[in-house]
């Protein structure tokens, strides 16, 4: 059994809106064939894998309007507990355009503005709930950040919880992920294009790759995980271990969107389950390669994903 829970941290939620269509053509009107709507965010999709997996999951985040109550009531209907700071602001919507050639284009708002009163409150309430209902959970912190909070704002984060004495898994972007990597957070998870962004030089390789997980590690990250889409991942477990590269075996995915999400909530699973090295990164990555095949972003399966670990493939680096 899971011996605690993961929350999930939504600074910048949505709803995911899909369509499909034959073939997008811009600077046109095109017409979609269908559309669903569903709650996104990368914690949003974090939430999710963990209750595929059978974990206790609870997510706080900032909410505001109608798109914001729906965020929130899908949520609850997945049994995620929900700790909302309301905003004037609403929440976003990000649009995910699916060809039939299988091409996905997303359009992705930036979300409303946060004001310091409500930063205030976030701040608030989860330093007060780490103490007490949330207590001993791993702390899980994906996604963007939405204008008016600055960019240490998850490195406070991760102040409070490691205080708190919580683990702290973070997966951000730009400036919140250099702030975020120095407050030592236990694990990070960025994708190759973030990271190149990050240190200022192209990564053309797992090798290269896994030079900068161990950058990271020398700058305060205590663990580093580095997507590439389809090509894999490379996990240095800490900075004493080798590297690790993990291929997921070849899919026919229905969408791609979310599987960075899922493969972050597998990390997260095996962490509170005692899984090391070579189970845990199979497990993640078998996370992430579900979701691919999954109706609906980080709604993944726990039969899908048990049927794919024996289809990873993983080396150490040299």
């Amino acid at each position: 059994m899971v011996p605690s829970k993961i929350l999930c941290v939504s600074a910048n939620p949505a709803v995911d809106r899909r369509v499909y269509l034959d073939a997008l053509i811009p600077g046109e009107v095109n017409r979609a064939r269908s559309s669903l709507a569903m709650s996104g965010g990368k914690a949003a999709h974090v939430a999710m894998a963990a209750r595929a997996l059978g974990v206790e999951a609870s997510w706080i985040g900032f909410l505001g309007g109608a798109i914001g109550e729906q965020v929130e009531a899908e949520l609850r209907k997945l049994t995620i507990e929900v700790s909302p700071i309301r905003t004037a602001s609403a929440t976003r919507v990000n649009l995910e355009v699916i060809e039939d050639s299988g091409r996905i284009t997303e359009v992705l708002e930036p979300g409303g503005q946060i004001t310091g009163d409500e930063q205030t409150e976030f701040l608030r309430l989860f330093t007060q709930n780490l103490s007490g209902s949330w207590k001993g959970a791993l702390v899980a912190i994906p996604g963007s950040l939405p204008p008016g909070l600055p960019a240490d704002f998850y490195a406070q984060l991760i102040d409070v919880a490691r205080k708190a004495g919580s683990k702290v898994f973070l997966d951000t972007s730009g400036k919140a992920l250099n702030e975020g990597i120095a407050a030592e957070p236990d694990f990070v998870k960025p994708n190759r294009k973030e990271v190149e962004v990050l240190l200022g030089r192209a990564l053309p390789n797992a090798q290269a790759v896994a030079v900068a997980a161990r950058e990271i590690i020398s700058r305060g990250a205590r663990s580093v995980a580095i997507t590439m889409g389809a090509e894999g991942l490379v996990w240095l477990e800490s900075k004493d271990c080798p590297a690790w590269f993990a291929q997921p075996p070849k899919l026919r995915a229905i969408s791609t969107v979310g599987c960075g999400d899922t493969t972050f909530a597998g990390f997260a699973y095996a962490a509170l389950q005692g899984l090391k090295s070579e189970d845990a990164l199979r497990f993640a990555t078998a996370c992430g390669a579900a979701n691919c095949v999954a109706e609906l972003e980080g709604r993944i399966s726990l039969t899908d994903v048990e049927n794919l670990l024996p289809k990873v493939t993983i080396k150490s680096l040299p």
